[in-house]
């Protein structure tokens, strides 16, 4: 009954439930990175196309998916500087 007892105890310790939550938020981070540059990648390939076929908007969209890509690339950095402020 004891065993029983302690392993609830360390199951329900904040500290194990704190690292499992930050195993996962790293984890979603490094998913989510992945997923934005797809579709940054997306966005640069729709962008090339609409300069080909001679769009008006084709500057502005080239434009909005290299400063998506660009940011994509500083987010840990931003988030290292943010983290560091606190």
């Amino acid at each position: 009954m004891k065993k029983i007892l302690l392993l609830l105890l360390a199951l329900l310790s904040a500290n194990s439930w704190a690292v499992s939550l930050k195993a996962s938020a790293d984890k979603l981070a490094q998913e989510t990175t992945r997923i934005g540059f797809g579709l940054a990648l997306f966005g640069l390939v729709l962008s090339a196309i609409y300069f080909m076929i001679g769009r008006q908007d084709a500057g502005q969209k080239m434009t909005q998916a290299l400063l998506g890509i660009f940011i994509l690339m500083l987010a840990p950095s931003i988030v290292t500087f943010v983290k560091g402020l606190a």
